[in-house]
């Protein structure tokens, strides 16, 4: 009644409870009404039509996503603007759009049928302290109120604690506390448990065989690793291969089949598991956790955790699959005795972090100098109107090449965007993110520099170009630029002067003979390149001002790290805390008491108001700011860890590759086996003489103790 009323809204549902169906029926009673447009924004470009050919009758949907042909997308907007379309779902990516005026792949406003309301798929993502974090779905809110004057919004999450769905809610608009409707995290009919075995293959083969899972028909059993969902595979079709396939006696379903799924595998593997799966034929699958995404099965009867989730989200979204009818259903975890799981997890979280002189050098290529200031006082104006007081510079558009910085700065492209993204919701506003953009434009003129020059005396972005490049294009035929550069040093908007470049290949009034301009040629060829990541930035900002927001850049990054390995530990201590000893204390029948205090445990985290990350990032900058009041940690040094090993492998690794810029952490993410831009597993991954060798040693401890070592090695 809310959507229908006008009102924004946040549901946090379990998975499988029916989110769907909170956007489908008012979107089909606002369409019933008048010809409208309900917009669904989706993470899961893969999964949308699935979504779309699971649309109730009567309900007409399509989907935009980036991965679609030129055709294929010029038919649905037709559909649209034809008022054909009810439900469009529509990936966050798509509608932010990487072109020029970032209008992404929607028409205007003008072109559409009034949008009735937006529903946000995986809200979670909006809120800058949830476990899954999307700069994307930033852009996505302002481009819709600003863009298609949406002000209606349905936040749909079955992943969010009370701390984040009041980011959430913030974001949404949402000022009204009933309009947040949460239900249970763990649905009732799921039976909870977790043993603790010193086997866990031959633990696994017993609970399969179990009175517990021998009932249960459709079984997915998660793993951290693509190597390990094939081995468990095998190893279930290997040890239960004397029992007939899915064949039900007393209530008991046999069946050795299993297959492994995961991302390695290609496109038409992956969907012939999951078509199998889908059909009943297929009984188990050992998967990562890719599987089950938006996966519309109502009778899987159990998920099998055989190595321990990564956090409690993810714990409560994969066991979520199970039982979506409402019929009892069991989940299991396996915990490792060595906690070795909590290890392994430990490193996808350490993948995400920089160091601090990383972060500097992105600091110093989103604010580049300027000489506002000095032109100020030149012209003694006043100062120019800013979203900062006392900030003579309006702020300059400033691209940075994706690929690029990506490289350089040994990060990945969503690292960078979600640094930017904490600039732009600072207090202070240091930045306002723009979509993004090709930046670099390279035009070839046919006639040579002579018709370069006759061009530039009519185009004024050409002459402008020319200029700014020098002498050194004399006797060239083309010009190359950045122009996101040039329009912000001309003071002038990109988008006509990208649109007005692009033109030029079309206006035959600049050919440079008659008889090429009569044909419709102009002899100029524009391209455009370089996918940048955009924003506006000041340039006057002092040495002092540089360092306060490094200093909150790392602050905040050392906040996040530090949050998620406590959740980690206290998922495991959770979980080892309800655990029983072996899988035989668990495998006829289910512990009720742990169900009950794990149930308890999950909901009391989801409950609780506290924000985790914002009080670590307090507690830093306390540390920061009152150096003398913490005394430093001193490091144990009655550990089993054999350094001058250690020490051997950093000094071989550098012998071999004395060709790469290592860092500390560069050294100890390889020794870790953590993939990274500049060291790809793929490649790195292939030399076992380093790659993943010091499992056993602290990351953070590897990380100081290798600098230490490069140091000495210069």
């Amino acid at each position: 009644m809310r959507i229908l009323s006008g009102m924004s809204s946040l549901v946090v549902l379990s998975t499988g409870a029916g989110k769907s169906l909170c956007y489908q029926l008012p979107a089909y009673m606002y369409h019933k009404r008048s010809p409208c447009l309900t917009l669904v924004i989706s993470p899961l470009v893969s999964l949308m039509e699935d979504q779309i050919t699971g649309l109730p009758f009567g309900l007409k949907g399509a989907c935009l996503h980036n991965n679609q042909t030129k055709p294929q997308r010029l038919k649905i907007l037709t559909d649209i603007t034809a008022g054909k379309v009810a439900v469009l779902l529509v990936s966050p990516e798509a509608l932010v759009g990487g072109g020029m005026g970032g209008s992404g792949c929607l028409p205007s406003s003008t072109k559409m049928p009034p949008i009735a309301f937006a529903c946000i798929d995986e809200a979670h993502c909006l809120s800058e302290w949830s476990h899954n974090f999307r700069p994307s779905y930033l852009r996505v809110c302002k481009i819709l109120r600003d863009r298609y004057g949406v002000q209606c919004f349905l936040g749909l999450t079955a992943t969010a604690t009370q701390s984040t769905a009041d980011s959430v809610a913030q974001h949404l608009g949402i000022a009204d506390a009933g309009a947040v409707i949460r239900g249970a995290a763990v649905p009732p009919n799921l039976r909870l448990s977790v043993s603790r075995d010193r086997d866990k293959d031959k633990a696994l083969i017993e609970l399969l065989q179990g009175p517990r899972f021998s009932r249960c028909e459709s079984i997915i059993i998660y793993c951290t690793r693509r190597e390990v969902t094939e081995r468990v595979a095998t190893l279930i079709r290997t040890c239960m291969q004397h029992m007939q396939p899915t064949i039900r006696h007393d209530d008991v379903i046999s069946g050795s089949d299993a297959e492994s799924y995961h991302a390695g595998m290609s496109a038409a593997q992956r969907r012939k598991v999951q078509k199998r799966f889908m059909s009943g034929e297929l009984r188990a699958v050992a998967a990562t956790v890719a599987f089950g995404m938006g996966l519309d099965k109502s009778d899987v009867r159990a998920i099998i955790h055989y190595n321990m989730p990564k956090s409690f989200e993810s714990y409560v979204q994969e066991i979520g699959r199970a039982g979506r009818d409402g019929k009892p259903s069991h989940c299991h975890v396996f915990l490792d005795r060595e906690g070795q799981d909590l290890c392994e997890l430990r490193r996808h979280i350490f993948s995400n972090t920089v160091d601090r002189v990383t972060v500097k050098r992105l600091v110093n290529r989103i604010f580049p100098r300027c000489d506002c200031k000095k032109l100020q006082r030149e012209q003694s104006k006043p100062n120019v109107e800013t979203k900062q007081p006392n900030r003579v510079c309006g702020g300059h558009e400033v691209a940075i090449v994706t690929e690029t910085a990506v490289e350089e700065l040994d990060m990945r492209e969503e690292s960078i965007a979600t640094l930017l993204c904490y600039l732009e919701l600072h207090g202070n506003r240091w930045v306002e993110v723009l979509s993004t953009v090709k930046s670099m434009c390279t035009i070839k003129f046919y006639g040579g520099y002579a018709h370069m020059k006759a061009v530039a005396k009519r185009i004024p972005p050409i002459a402008a170009a020319l200029l700014q490049s020098g002498s050194s294009t004399k006797k060239q035929n083309y010009l190359k630029f950045s122009v996101v550069q040039l329009a912000d040093k001309m003071g002038w908007d990109l988008e006509p002067v990208s649109s007005e470049l692009r033109a030029l290949q079309w206006n035959s009034s600049l050919a440079p003979t008659s008889d090429m301009g009569s044909t419709g040629q102009s002899g100029i060829l524009v391209e455009f390149s370089d996918l940048s990541l955009r924003v506006r930035a000041p340039g006057d900002l002092t040495d002092e001002e540089r360092d306060q927001v490094v200093d909150f850049l790392d602050d905040r990054i050392q906040a996040e790290e530090r949050t998620q390995l406590e959740q980690l530990t206290t998922l495991y201590s959770s979980l080892k805390g309800v655990s029983c000893g072996g899988i035989v204390q668990c495998m006829d029948e289910m512990d009720e008491d742990a169900d009950v205090e794990l149930k308890t445990i999950i909901k009391k985290y989801f409950d609780d108001r506290t924000n985790a990350t914002e009080k670590a990032l307090r507690d830093i900058q306390e540390r920061r700011n009152n150096p003398d009041a913490y005394a430093p940690k001193p490091e144990n040094s009655d550990d089993l860890v054999n350094w001058d090993c250690v020490s051997r492998d950093i000094r071989t690794l550098l012998g071999i590759h004395h060709d790469h810029s290592f860092t500390g952490r560069a050294v100890a993410r390889i020794f870790h086996g953590i993939d990274s831009p500049c060291y790809p597993a793929a490649v790195w991954g292939r030399d076992r003489r380093f790659w993943r060798k010091h499992l056993n040693v602290d990351f953070n401890r590897l990380r100081k103790f290798a600098l230490r070592e490069l140091l000495k090695f210069r």
